[in-house]
């Protein structure tokens, strides 16, 4: 049997679940944001923890790993990356004077606003440009709310 038409059912199945559903969409939307992001020597994750520290602020690398769901030793290299860069800093927590904070420098937010936002609203609106903007901004406010109930991740 061709493993290709073997698999045919199966995918036509999973294509109708919500969690596969959302799977391929994230998929879709890393994998065209890392394209896009790559002549900016950029990846997903990246954008994912200067997107965090400006919405949350400075935060410890073991935090910005729990909240974006990376492990530790990667977490490490993610920031050291972008501590060469000059786009993020390690500082003394003022809570804690024995750890350490991460925190966005002008750099980063300047990269942010100019580069990053505007990349991944192209890529966005590339692949959900065919809903109509009430459909969209209902996706939305559906994933932010399974989102913040703790359903997803």
């Amino acid at each position: 049997m061709d493993g290709a038409r073997g698999s045919a059912p199966a995918t036509e199945m999973l294509a109708g679940t919500t969690g596969w559903l959302l799977h391929e969409t994230a998929r879709r939307v890393v994998a065209e944001t890392e394209e896009a992001l790559r002549g900016e020597g950029l990846r997903w994750r990246d954008y994912g923890v200067l997107g965090l520290l400006q919405a949350a602020g400075p935060l410890s690398q073991q935090e910005i790993g729990r909240r974006l769901g990376v492990d530790r030793s990667t977490m490490v290299h993610l920031i050291d990356a972008l501590e060469e860069r000059g786009l993020v800093e390690r500082a003394r927590d003022p809570a804690d004077r024995r750890a350490y904070a991460v925190r966005l420098t002008g750099a980063g937010h300047a990269l942010l606003a100019d580069v990053l936002r505007p990349v991944t609203e192209t890529v966005h609106d590339r692949l959900l440009g065919g809903l109509a903007a009430e459909d969209r901004a209902h996706l939305d406010r559906v994933l932010a709310h399974l989102a913040d109930q703790g359903v997803i991740g």
